[in-house]
C-alpha cells in the first residue's frame, strides 16, 4: 500500500510541476515584440509605447503594431508554452519581419 501511495504522490506531482512559470511565456512574447522593433528602422526610431496586455506597440504620430498568437486546442491537461506571439498587421503598413 506504501509503495502503492508513493508512487501516486510522485506521479501526481510531477503533473502539477509540468507547466512552466508564466515569465518564461512573458519573456517569450517581449523578445518577440522587440525583435520586430529592432528590424524596423522607422519604428525603431519614433516608438512610443508597448502594450504588452494589448500586444501591441505604438509608434511615430498614430501609428500601431499589432501582434497575434495562433489559437491552437490542446487536449484536456496539457500544460506547455503557447504559440508564439507574431507580428500581424500595422496601421501604418510597415514591413513583415523575422517569424512571420
Amino acid at each position: 500500500m506504501k509503495k502503492a501511495l508513493t508512487v501516486m504522490v510522485l506521479t501526481g506531482s510531477q503533473l502539477g510541476t509540468a507547466a512552466l512559470p508564466p515569465r518564461y511565456q512573458n519573456e517569450r512574447d517581449l523578445d518577440a515584440m522587440v525583435s520586430w522593433i529592432k528590424s524596423n528602422e522607422r519604428v525603431l526610431t519614433t516608438l512610443n509605447s508597448i502594450d504588452f496586455r494589448g500586444c501591441t506597440v505604438r509608434y511615430a504620430d498614430d501609428c500601431k503594431a499589432v501582434f497575434h498568437r495562433r489559437q491552437v486546442v490542446h487536449p484536456a491537461g496539457w500544460a506547455g508554452p503557447a504559440e508564439p506571439l507574431k507580428f500581424s498587421y500595422s496601421t501604418c503598413g510597415g514591413k513583415r519581419t523575422r517569424g512571420e
